[in-house]
């Protein structure tokens, strides 16, 4: 993601780059929103399960509309999207998702965020 945002800065790259980087972003998005359809399908006789399938495909919902929306508001929607996800994770499920999970989340979130932010800096200050 960070060597996609990077080549976002140079002209002759961007349009390219901005374009693996939303998807990149989106596939991101909506694999998230897939571990929690994964995290309930070993559980799923036990207890309503619906709210958490709907979450998963809400997340992916986030994850195509950033797709085909306009770069300049697509990255910041799969930046929400992503942010979106870390904390509903860490409100509503953290009891039930190992703390190595919660780690790796933490530290994949930010960079992703850090990087779509980098690329919408991009595309967005040849606008000024």
């Amino acid at each position: 993601m960070y060597l996609l945002a990077m080549l976002a800065w140079i002209p002759a790259w961007r349009d390219m780059s901005l374009t693996a980087l939303v998807a990149y972003a989106a596939i991101s998005l909506t694999f998230a929103g897939a571990i929690h359809w994964g995290r309930v399908l070993g559980q799923f006789s036990s207890s309503n399960q619906f709210p958490t399938q709907l979450f998963g495909v809400l997340v992916a919902f986030l994850g195509w509309a950033g797709l085909v929306l306009p770069k300049e508001m697509g990255l910041p929607m799969l930046c929400a999207g992503l942010t979106f996800v870390w904390g509903t994770e860490q409100m509503l499920f953290s009891d039930e998702l190992p703390d190595w999970y919660q780690k790796l989340r933490n530290q994949l979130t930010a960079g992703a965020v850090l990087a779509m932010l980098v690329g919408w800096a991009a595309v967005m200050l040849p606008m000024f």
